[in-house]
């Protein structure tokens, strides 16, 4: 059996834990588990990551730069303010509504990880990773089209998390995607009114 380098095997444990809790759920996401998808041994899995919160917290990572890369690459260069910012949504909702797996395991991972103070940390770094994720994204559309929000980035980025946050979860629980694009569409034209 040929050696797999590190890195790759460390993408492959990822998108096989995925793989995995968004069929089975998060608690038979076990190590053992994990190693069954890809046919390989525990062993293995534990010289990629020190332990399963590790390889959770990457998990979480992998799906929280793909929520914004969607939204990153739906905008045009070139575009103006609001072509950009409806793309950047438009990429998000495309995402949400091919991996709606996957959103659902973000919010299980939250949970999970709230309620044990040693994985406790792994929800804070979920949602710094969303927060600066999204407020680097504002940042190169402002700067792109040449205009400045109006309030703090920091607090843009949160306000632009609990909407798309709360529109998913929603979505999630009632399917109803036109209810979920008005939403963020409403949502759309309040920012660009922050900006200048």
């Amino acid at each position: 059996m040929p050696r797999v380098p590190a890195d790759v095997r460390r993408t492959e444990l990822v998108q096989a834990a995925i793989q995995v809790a968004t069929r089975e759920g998060l608690a038979a996401t076990t190590t053992r588990r994990i190693a069954q998808e890809l046919g390989i041994s525990v062993g293995v899995v534990h010289y990629c990551f020190r332990s399963k919160e590790e390889l959770l917290h990457e998990v979480i990572r992998v799906i929280a730069d793909a929520q914004v890369q969607a939204a990153r690459t739906a905008i045009v260069p070139g575009a103006d303010l609001a072509v950009s910012v409806r793309n950047a949504f438009v990429g998000f909702w495309t995402l949400v509504e091919q991996t709606p797996d996957a959103q659902l395991l973000t919010y299980e991972l939250t949970s999970w990880a709230l309620r044990n103070a040693d994985t406790e940390p792994l929800a804070r770094e979920q949602r710094e990773s969303q927060l600066a994720g999204i407020e680097q994204l504002l940042g190169e559309i402002s700067g792109a089209c040449g205009v400045s929000w109006s309030v703090p980035p920091g607090q843009l980025a949160r306000m632009t998390l609990a909407i798309t946050d709360g529109v998913t979860l929603g979505w999630l629980v009632d399917r109803d995607t036109d209810a979920a694009v008005q939403v963020l569409e409403t949502f759309v034209n309040h920012l660009l009114e922050l900006a200048s």
